[in-house]
Parts: structure tokens; C-alpha cells; sequence
């Protein structure tokens, strides 16, 4: 599946000579960060209070009501798969732009944590692959991931998404777009799915971009995990979340391009998610020098997609994060895959990811359909 520009991407060993570093800035414009947003049930809507302690910083939502102990729950939201009809109406193939913002700090690789800081927890692995299937957890020694807290670009478009059933990595893609793995979406019935929600850069409780909840989701396919990837799900294991505030407009964006074999063998990819094992899936952590090993394709409504095998160490949770590079001349990466299965045919297989034209077709299709919000959750 050749790229449109089949030029090769930087070897991870150049981004330092690339990428000038430079430090934060202020912002030209105010941007609006979502620090907090909680759904109250309508009883408790007409006692509500809100305070702020202006020496401490804590906000406080108070309610006064006879009614405790109630549970609320947010209502599923909208999903929608592309079919062959998407492209005949107009959907966009070819690569997507990233975005780089004058106010944000620039670093060829993320800052690494003081050794004081660092926290690992310990990980049981399931091992519940079976020929042909993936599930998560394979880390090949010696493990190269590293947690860090550095929010200058690009680190700052990745985050962590958070869903009713546990929580995996995403990217943003657009300004107010986030890509992640279909499976980490709990998918419903009648065409929805469970409440999403993105914060760039977590750190433990910090949220320096604040966060978003998605209103719409675009996919290929729909892939719960649940019992193992097959080749289809995991080479579609991809989907655009449009979120309720444009977060973009503080983090910038990555780009996307489809995955070019020719590229295999190359140490010049990237991948940031969060991982269970480090901190307990608290803090984002990256890994870089690494290569992809080959693929195999799949269809699915006309279109062929990638399950790429790779070595690169992930573990429950780095699910949904991007694989990307950067290519000469340009300030801002290119998501070319997203991490998907791990264990394939077994532990200790390769690990995948999913990757290829329509990463991109889904990409520019959401931009292109919702440059904003879409309809209240």
C-alpha cells in the first residue's frame, strides 16, 4: 500500500538535529481550558453551588438535597461507520496536516523524570493469546519505555482516554479530533457507544490542557478486544473521537500518512501511551528508536488497512497511542499507526499495530464532516 510521498521518514537518532528546541511561550489570545465538567443529576440542579477558594485553588460543587446516594450516569453518545457510500460523497484520501502552535515549548524527545519520581507497579500478564488473535501484554527486554511529565510539543497532543470499562492512549489529530483504538470504545447498540473522555498529558491528578468528553464517533469497524484481535479488527483498530471543546487550539495536532512498506526495518518511530505497569497507568510514557517488522493486510468497505507486527514494548493501557515520525522540512509528526494487539499467536509474539490509507481517509473525513462540536451529549 505505497503513501502519497513515499520519501522516508527521519531516523528517530535526527530529531534532535531537526527539531529546534525552544521553550514556552506566552499565548498571543486567551484559550480556554476545560478544567473540570461534571454531569448533575436534575434533582440535584436546583441546589447547586459552586465555590472557589482563592488561596488554595480547589473548586467546590456543593449540593444541598434529601436525595443521597444517587447514581448518575452520562448518556451514550452517537457513533457512525464508514461505508463504501463515504467515499463517494466525497471523503477525503490522502494525508492530514499537523498543527504547531507559536505558544508551545518544542523538544526532540521528552524531558525524562527526576529517579525520585519515577513509579512502577508490577504486572501479571493474562496470557490469553490463541493462534491468529493478540491480547495485551508483551514487553521484550530490555525495556526501553520511560514516564515523563514534559509538555511541550508533541508530547502535549497525547493523553490519556478514559471510558466506563477502564481506560487506554489517544492522540489529537485535529482541533477538536483525538484518535484511539476501536477497542478501547465500549460499543452499544443502536449505533453508540459509552462517554469517552481525553486529557492531554495527564500526570497522576494534573491536567495541564484540561479535558474534553467526545460527542461523536467515526470508525471503520467496531472491535470490543474482548476475545482477541483478529486480522481485520486489528488492522482497523483505529477511530476518530470528536470532542466537545476544541482542545486543539492548546495542544496543536499531529499529521497522519499512510503506511508505506518500504518503511519497515527503520528505527524512526515513536509511541507515547499510558501503561498499567508504569505508575499504574497514571503517567504517559514514551519510547523511541524502534522499528516495525511487516504486515499484513486486510479489507473491509473497499478499503485495505495494516496489522503491522512490532517488538516496541507496550502493556495494557498503551492501547489507542500513536505511533508516529517526522519527516525532513516539517515542525509537527505523522501518526502512521495506532497500537492495537499485543502476544500475536501467543505470549511472547510480536506486538501490533494498526495502520494504512484509511487511518488517514477516517481522519480527514471527521475534520472535513465536524470541524465543530457535534451535537450536545
Amino acid at each position: 500500500m505505497p503513501a502519497t510521498d513515499t520519501h522516508k521518514p527521519l531516523l528517530v537518532s535526527q530529531w534532535g538535529r531537526a527539531l529546534k528546541r525552544r521553550p514556552p511561550r506566552r499565548a498571543a489570545r486567551d484559550i480556554v481550558l476545560q478544567l473540570h465538567e461534571h454531569a448533575l443529576p436534575r434533582a440535584y440542579r436546583e441546589g447547586a453551588r459552586v465555590s472557589l477558594d482563592r488561596r488554595s485553588g480547589f473548586v467546590k460543587v456543593d449540593v444541598r438535597t434529601r436525595l443521597v446516594g444517587q447514581h448518575f450516569f452520562p448518556p451514550d453518545i452517537k457513533t457512525v461507520s464508514l461505508t463504501r457510500k463515504h467515499r463517494a460523497n466525497g471523503a477525503a484520501i490522502g494525508d492530514s496536516v499537523g498543527k504547531l502552535h507559536d505558544h508551545l515549548g518544542v523538544s526532540a524527545l521528552p524531558a525524562r523524570l527526576a529517579r525520585e519520581l519515577r513509579v512502577r507497579q508490577p504486572f501479571l500478564a493474562r496470557g490469553l493469546s490463541r493462534r491468529g488473535l493478540s491480547d495485551p501484554t508483551t514487553i521484550f527486554n530490555p525495556d526501553e519505555r520511560y514516564t515523563f511529565s514534559d509538555t511541550s510539543f508533541p508530547w502535549c497532543t497525547s493523553g490519556k482516554v478514559e471510558t466506563e470499562a477502564g481506560w487506554g492512549s489517544g492522540v489529537m489529530i485535529g482541533p477538536r479530533h483525538m484518535m484511539t483504538a476501536s477497542h478501547v470504545i465500549v460499543w452499544k447498540p443502536g449505533n453508540t457507544c459509552g462517554w469517552v473522555k481525553f486529557t492531554p498529558l495527564k500526570f497522576d491528578s494534573s491536567e495541564p490542557f484540561g479535558h474534553a468528553f467526545a460527542t461523536l464517533v467515526y470508525s471503520w469497524n467496531k472491535a470490543d478486544g474482548s476475545d482477541g484481535l483478529n486480522l481485520t479488527e486489528g488492522a482497523f483498530d483505529y477511530v476518530v473521537c470528536v470532542l466537545d471543546t476544541p482542545l486543539g487550539n492548546a495542544t496543536g495536532w499531529m499529521g497522519s500518512r499512510g503506511y508505506d512498506t518500504s518503511w519497515d526495518g527503520g528505527d524512526y518511530w515513536g509511541h507515547i501511551g499510558y501503561p498499567q505497569d508504569l505508575a499504574g497507568g497514571a503517567r504517559p510514557s514514551f519510547i523511541g528508536y524502534q522499528d516495525f517488522l511487516g504486515e499484513s493486510s486486510a479489507s473491509l468497505n473497499g478499503r485495505s488497512s495494516y496489522r503491522i507486527r512490532h517488538e516496541i514494548d507496550v502493556i495494557p493501557g498503551q492501547s489507542g497511542g500513536p505511533y508516529f515520525g517526522f519527516w525532513s522540512g516539517e515542525p509537527w509528526p505523522r501518526v502512521v499507526a495506532i497500537q492495537s494487539g499485543q502476544n500475536l499467536g501467543g505470549p511472547g509474539g510480536d506486538n501490533t499495530s494498526g495502520g494504512g490509507n484509511p487511518l488517514s481517509e477516517l481522519i480527514n473525513f471527521a475534520r472535513n464532516a465536524t470541524p465543530r462540536a457535534a451535537a450536545s451529549r
